[in-house]
């Protein structure tokens, strides 16, 4: 167990002792001295009553702050055991997009009495972003945002600034729109603050504007804000109109679900296997569900293509002649190794395609990739073959047949992920054990045919 961890019992148990023995000014003074994410954690592991009490004593903002950290459960949990003027008072303080995101996961009925306790124009802002599609960038995006006329000095613009900066996410980007509320320019705060009074905020701005539709992917704001080093990217609909911004923190937090998400796909399991492992205390029935639920097909599909691959080698007659039993000792090699580079050449090929777009070029590297390492390991394993069996025509079949396995291996890998994506499909459904399936019988079927061939003019 790590420093952290032990820090985090010793608080568990303290936090404990004190609800024990109702010391609430003590308990009070504690956690105010941790961050949100450590009580929060510390709160998972209390039982329901210990929870509420602990919750109870938190500050206003440290209340609404462990809120936007939580799931549905947790949230309803805790809401519908405190009383209603602590509810709205809370909930004043919350992150609208937050609270839509945790909102978007509840019941209509659960969400409609969460709604009553918003002001009007709280709740408004959060229906309207309830309408975006969760994947997409509306979806993730805030409307706690400032912007500015351009028909504004900056000494009005900083005056407005003031009276909307305590709603807003980030003050780093102030965002120029004209009488329309079309997004027209970009003003960071510091050239603001170093003009004069008197200076139009048209003539300040930045024209060059970085931003993406409210009804595209949210992928797409993630790769724009990690290559042009953003703190936040505004969103606009299709007319141009300011709809809000996406903060870096909200962009972390896509590229981490985005990123689990595809690694849950490629290994053949679902995103909600990985709802149930990152539960607090799942039970054994959800485990076994979730894990069947979500492997299972995969799992079948590898069966019959496993089933395939011994159908053909069951055909390999000649195998039975005692001259050529050995070949059966290097099919796993053959095999394996096809299998081994096909799906690093899919792994990467998904990476790459999540930060750009890629093109058919990437397979022709790919496949030239595979060409070097397939001759170098065919004349590694050639060499150890010859030493040990001394039979030139084993040595050739098994060569060639590692060469082009892993010819084929790199370029089924990295083509499925590229023609995927201009399906516009999601490439990481080309999972591990799709690839390595489909190489199984790729790579049986070429042994088979360079095992006839050779064998055959051998003969």
């Amino acid at each position: 167990m790590d420093r952290k961890q032990d820090a985090s019992k010793d608080l568990l148990c303290e936090v404990k002792v004190l609800i024990d023995n109702n010391r609430v000014l003590e308990l009070r003074e504690l956690i105010e001295e941790y961050h949100i994410i450590d009580i929060f954690d510390i709160m998972e592991n209390l039982d329901e009553d210990m929870k509420i009490q602990l919750f109870e004593v938190l500050p206003l903002d440290m209340a609404a702050s462990i809120l936007e950290e939580s799931g549905p459960e947790f949230f309803s949990s805790i809401l519908s055991n405190i009383d209603i003027e602590h509810r709205k008072n809370i909930l004043e303080l919350m992150s609208l997009d937050d609270m839509a995101d945790i909102l978007s996961q509840l019941e209509d009925e659960e969400r409609e009495k969460v709604m009553d306790l918003l002001s009007q124009e709280d709740a408004d802002s959060v229906k309207e972003l309830l309408v975006y599609e969760e994947e997409s960038s509306g979806g993730i995006m805030t409307t706690g945002y400032i912007s500015i006329n351009k028909d504004m000095t900056a000494k009005e613009a900083i005056e407005h600034m003031r009276s909307e900066a305590e709603e807003a996410e980030t003050i780093y980007y102030i965002y120029v729109v004209d009488n329309e509320e079309r997004l027209v320019g970009v003003l960071s705060l510091r050239e603001l603050i170093v003009s004069r009074d008197s200076n139009i905020v048209g003539d300040l701005m930045s024209e060059n504007i970085i931003s993406v539709y409210v009804d595209e992917d949210r992928e797409e704001a993630v790769r724009l804000v990690s290559k042009y080093n953003l703190i936040a990217i505004p969103v606009i609909d299709r007319q141009d109109k300011l709809k809000g911004i996406i903060t870096v923190d909200d962009i972390i937090d896509v590229m981490e679900e985005e990123a689990t998400e595809d690694m849950y796909k490629f290994a053949g399991s679902s995103e909600h296997e990985r709802e149930v492992v990152e539960k607090v205390n799942p039970t054994l029935k959800e485990q076994l569900l979730s894990s069947l639920r979500g492997r299972l097909p995969w799992l079948i599909i590898t069966l019959v293509g496993g089933l395939l691959s011994t159908i053909i080698l069951s055909n390999l007659d000649y195998i039975m002649n005692h001259a050529y039993v050995s070949l059966v000792f290097f099919i796993p090699v053959v095999i394996g190794m096809g299998g081994n580079i096909g799906t690093q050449s899919s792994a990467l090929t998904v990476m790459a395609l999540s930060n750009k777009d890629l093109d058919y070029n990437n397979v022709i590297r790919e496949g030239i990739v595979g060409i070097v390492t397939g001759i170098i390991c065919s004349a590694v394993v050639g060499l150890m073959i010859f030493m040990f069996i001394k039979d030139i025509d084993i040595v050739l079949i098994v060569s060639i047949s590692l060469l082009i396995n892993m010819i084929v291996g790199a370029t089924i890998g990295s083509f499925m992920p590229v023609l995927f994506k201009r399906l516009d499909v999601d490439p990481s459904i080309i999972s591990a054990p799709v690839i390595s399936t489909l190489l199984d019988i790729t790579g049986v079927t070429v042994y088979f045919l360079i095992a006839t061939i050779l064998l055959s003019k051998i003969a």
